[in-house]
């Protein structure tokens, strides 16, 4: 049997050790998400209705309008997916109510978390950015591939973001040592 050592040295990255926490589960994950894509898209859906109705009146006033809902719907995926986790504890409004949250790997060695810190803004971002990106170019089936298959239930946004997001309690919102039953 190979030693770490000898791993290292062929060039074999080692193998990720467990999460001392419970992790979230893709349904879980999947009910948040379209909990807080829901939002965000009913929020567009309406301004897209209320404006279009003003832009059949007023046809230059539609490409101001369109430039104006790209303004809001970028400044309320920022909001939802970045700004809310950086100051809730890693709980958007989707994860709050399932009892989530993003928490960030502290050491990848010994795979300990902590939560998010002050410092967290770019990676929140960088994770929010890939994160559309699987949810809109990529189909979901290839999230859904990485949460259910990884070992510590990582999406390519949670790997490249160095995040895991993991159940929580919702009174003190520390991380459960043990998984919700049902």
């Amino acid at each position: 049997m190979s030693t770490k050592a000898e791993k290292a040295e062929k060039g074999v990255k080692p193998e990720k050790p467990d999460v001392k926490v419970a992790l979230a589960t893709f349904n879980e994950r999947l009910i948040a998400a379209l909990i807080d894509y829901g939002i965000v898209y009913a929020l567009y859906i309406f301004a897209i209705i209320f404006f279009s109705v003003i832009t059949i009146f007023i046809t230059w006033l539609g490409i101001i309008l369109g430039l104006l809902m790209t303004g809001i719907g970028l400044a309320a995926g920022f909001y939802i997916w970045v700004w809310m986790p950086y100051k809730n504890e890693g709980q958007t409004i989707g994860k709050k109510m399932q009892n989530i949250k993003i928490m960030f790997i502290k050491d990848e060695a010994k795979w300990t978390l902590r939560p998010v810190e002050e410092d967290d803004m770019t990676q929140l971002l960088l994770r929010a950015i890939i994160g559309a990106i699987e949810a809109t170019a990529i189909p979901i089936v290839i999230a859904w591939y990485f949460i259910t298959n990884d070992k510590n239930r990582q999406r390519f946004a949670d790997q490249l973001a160095k995040t895991v997001v993991v159940q929580c309690d919702p009174e003190t919102k520390e991380p459960l040592k043990k998984p919700r039953e049902g």
